[in-house]
Parts: C-alpha cells; structure tokens; sequence
C-alpha cells in the first residue's frame, strides 16, 4: 500500500533503522522497547517515520503479530549487515579512545617491559594504564571489564577466558626469616618444608593456583607440611616471614620488588618453576590485545635466545 504525502527523503536517521532493525528481530513492539530502553509509543513512532521516508509500508501489524513484507525483508537484507558494522565500529573507536588497560601481579610486571616498549612506540597515542592485581581477586578485574588483558601465573582453568602466549618463567625461592639457621643454606629442598611452617593460599585464591604455585599438604615422602595462616599481599608474607616464625614458598621475582630487611631468600628445590602467561577475556572487542600479546612473544623469544 502506498502512503500517500510521503516526503522521499535520502537522509538516513540511524535512530528509525536501529528501532526498524532490533523490531525486525523481536517482532514485538514491547520487547523491541525494552531492547531499546524507550517506550511503546516511541518505537512506533521511529517506524512510522521510516515507513514515511521510504514511502511504503514495511512492517505489517494486527493485534496479534508483527511481520515484516518484502519490501521490510529486502530493508532488512542491506540494513542489518550495515547497521552492524557501525556498531562495530563505534564499539571499536570508544575502546582504542579508552586505551590499553593491563592488569599485573606485583612480582612479575617486569615481564611486560619489552611488551610495553614496543606498544608504546608503535602507538603512542594510545594511553596504557597498568593495574595491580590482587591475589584474592586475580580475574575479578578482567571479568568485570576494568582491565582488557592480564598476567598470571600458570594454569590457568577459567571458563571464558582465552589463555594466551607465556611470557615469563622464574625459579622458586623461600623465604625465610634472617635469625632462622637455615637462612644461610645454598638451598632447602620441598622435603625440608615439612619441618617449617609455611604461609598457606587464601581461601579467596582461584583454585588452580592453589595447588600449583602453593606447597602441597605433603612433602614426596608423604611427611604433612603445617600451613599457617595465609596473606593477602606480598608485604603481608614478608612480614609474617619476619615476625611469626614461618616461610613463604615464593619465585625469584618475589626480591625484585618486595623485599624486608629481616627475610633472606633461599633457592627452593623440588617445585616446579612458576609460568607467567597473558590471559584475556574470550569475547574481547579490543582491536590492540591480540597485537600486544604479539609483541609480548617477540620479546619473551628474544629474551630466550639473549639468555642461551
């Protein structure tokens, strides 16, 4: 049916084809205003006003049901695809205007240097903002959105996530209090921590790095390892270290950063290396994550063959 004194304007208004469009995926008026976070009467009057510009109608109603008529179906067709791509794009351009946003666990932020450099030099007009992370909530700020990509320790079991290059593996190392007889040995071995008392993971801690980065409850010889009351920070280890008679199981990035003037750090055998890997959320819009966890592989192999 044609609609008779139809202005057949070419201006196209990205409101009438956002409500045209999300209605065609609804078929509901009401749904589509909730979608769209307006009332019934508005949407009604976007179509209205698309149906004008075009000249015909485009989307049949009744009481009952919505449809769309060919001419709605063909709109469809080309305006969707379109429609989303501006999405996109729009999408796209708030995220680069809001920069690069890295979370790090305070031992291991050295790990990104060369990373950093060379994103800087490429993009220098892109704003990098780094953000500590803390043991008790490790992904909680890239689940929520604060920080777009991340380091952690290895493994990493977390549905949504994407597990991405390594960038960093450290020896371990226990700390010790200074007036402990063992503090000047060249090591101590897993097996000797069953006659220690050793600073255990918050119960806040993601699982996974429970059991891999902490002592097991028992030493290969099936001797129980006493665990003590755990912390939340790393100056919190070093200062039960100092003070309550007991040893933290740590990386050799621990003393890079944190240090206190009565703890030692002794060479740990017999657990594994820790493995710093970048993570990112799966469904990640960010155009530069993919590009710095490029430039995070390029130095980590430059660092390998630096040090071979």
């Amino acid at each position: 049916m044609l609609i008779e004194d139809s202005p057949r304007e070419n201006r196209v208004d990205p409101a009438e084809l956002e409500a045209f469009v999300v209605l065609a995926e609804e078929l509901h008026f009401g749904r589509t205003a909730d979608r769209l976070g307006l009332s019934q009467p508005r949407v009604s009057q976007l179509i209205r006003s698309l149906e004008r510009r075009i000249g015909r109608r485009l989307v049949e109603r009744t009481s009952r049901r919505v449809t769309l008529n060919p001419l709605g179906e063909h709109l469809l067709a080309r305006a969707r695809p379109a429609f989303q791509d501006l999405q996109r794009a729009f999408a796209e351009t708030r995220t680069a205007a809001r920069g690069l946003r890295i979370g790090f666990l305070g031992p291991y932020a050295s790990t990104l240097d060369g990373a950093l450099a060379g994103f800087r030099a490429r993009h220098p007009e892109c704003p990098i903002t780094l953000t500590q992370l803390a043991w008790t909530d490790i992904f909680g700020p890239l689940r929520r959105g604060e920080v777009d990509i991340q380091i952690c320790l290895a493994p990493i079991e977390q549905l949504g996530l994407t597990v991405g290059p390594e960038v960093g593996v450290f020896p371990r190392l226990l700390a010790i209090a200074r007036s402990h007889p063992w503090s000047t040995r060249e090591h101590i071995d897993v097996e000797d921590l069953a006659d220690l008392r050793v600073i255990g993971p918050h119960p806040d801690v993601a699982p996974e790095f429970a059991r891999s980065f902490w002592p097991p409850a028992t030493t290969p010889a099936g001797r129980p390892i006493a665990r003590v009351a755990p912390a939340r920070t790393e100056p919190e280890m070093l200062t039960a270290v100092a003070h309550n008679d007991a040893v933290f199981a740590t990386t050799t990035a621990m003393p890079t950063y944190f240090t206190h003037p009565e703890v030692a750090f002794v060479p740990l055998t017999g657990l594994p290396e820790a493995r710093i890997r970048l993570v990112w959320r799966a469904d990640t819009d960010h155009p530069k994550v993919a590009e710095f966890a490029g430039l995070a592989v390029e130095q980590r192999a430059a660092d390998v063959r630096e040090q071979a």
